[in-house]
């Protein structure tokens, strides 16, 4: 009876979990546009418009060109569901994951490269130039940025000796300070937030030119609920991303799910706190830098590479554990 009970409060909890994360990823997208209409001395649009425009993509008319394949179709629903996986994966406001199990770091990279994948050759189905622009870009992005994410990751796995994220947030609290790690570990996982989530000054996701476009130019065939879908998981990816960074920078708030309601509460306030102080932090960076050019990006993100190998090289020898 009581393994019944435990079932449900896991399958009620995993629900909650992701309810949270539905609800707030177009919120948070609201919030940063306005960040950044605020630091560009503008209105800006309402906090809620991206649950207006998702619902109009919704009840719009969807278009395939002739040339798609199945690819095209079922590109929308892979990538919001490998998205959802990831929220799957990374630990909450409780520091809690619905999946977490050993070597789910790599579930982590798996699921986003899975989503990468499909994002890409579904540029390449409507066999336009800029969709075959972007997704080559995609990918070029994809190559510099994918290592200093696991390198980070796997950083903080030897200083928490597991590879488990929910038990790597956990274990952050409480293990020896290991400052200069950590703080490269964190200087690769911000280059790598700011290029996974299209910001500047690796992209700009309010381009309107083809020719600068990068997971933009990859969406110029879709439309209606498709469209909206891809948005979507956009939204989610960019929350899932500044949750985990605000996780690894500031664990502590974390608390046992068998606390009170009001612990648990304070809990979620707190980790809302710091996931809006992040998406601030990223408005202001946009606002104060300019797009670089593409043939420029493979310095700015090898810098988050090489942050996270001297993490490595520096956790050996200052701490020895590898």
């Amino acid at each position: 009876m009581d393994e019944f009970f435990m079932i449900i409060t896991r399958l009620l909890m995993s629900l909650g979990h992701l309810a949270i994360i539905l609800v707030a990823a177009p919120l948070l997208q609201g919030f940063i546009k306005k960040s950044k209409a605020f630091w560009q001395m503008r209105q800006g649009p309402p906090i809620l418009q991206p649950y207006r425009d998702l619902r109009k993509l919704m009840n719009k008319e969807e278009l395939i060109s002739e040339h798609a394949s199945w690819i095209f179709v079922l590109t929308p629903r892979v990538v919001l569901a490998s998205t959802l996986m990831a929220g799957f994966i990374i630990p909450g406001a409780w520091g809690w994951a619905p999946l977490s199990v050993w070597g789910d770091l790599f579930l982590l990279g798996a699921s986003l490269g899975l989503a990468r994948l499909f994002l890409t050759l579904s540029g390449l189905e409507g066999a336009g130039t800029f969709g075959g622009m972007g997704s080559s870009r995609e990918l070029f992005l994809g190559l510099l940025t994918e290592p200093a994410l696991i390198l980070g990751l796997i950083v903080l796995a030897f200083i928490t000796g597991t590879t488990s994220l929910q038990v790597i947030t956990v274990r952050l609290q409480s293990v020896s300070p290991m400052f200069i790690p950590r703080l490269l570990v964190l200087i690769a996982l911000m280059m790598v937030c700011i290029a996974e989530m299209g910001r500047i000054p690796m992209d700009n996701p309010d381009t309107h030119l083809e020719l600068t476009m990068i997971h933009e130019g990859m969406l110029l065939e879709y439309s209606g609920p498709s469209l909206a879908l891809l948005n979507f998981a956009e939204q989610v990816k960019q929350l899932l991303l500044l949750v985990l960074l605000a996780q690894i920078i500031w664990p502590s708030g974390l608390i046992a799910l068998s606390n009170g309601p009001l612990e648990m509460l304070w809990a979620f306030a707190f980790a809302g706190v710091k996931v809006v102080a992040l998406g601030f932090f990223f408005a202001t960076v946009e606002s104060l830098f300019v797009k670089r050019r593409l043939f420029r990006a493979p310095h700015y993100l090898a810098t988050g590479t090489g942050a996270a190998i001297l993490a490595l090289i520096s956790l050996w020898i200052i701490g020895g554990q590898i």
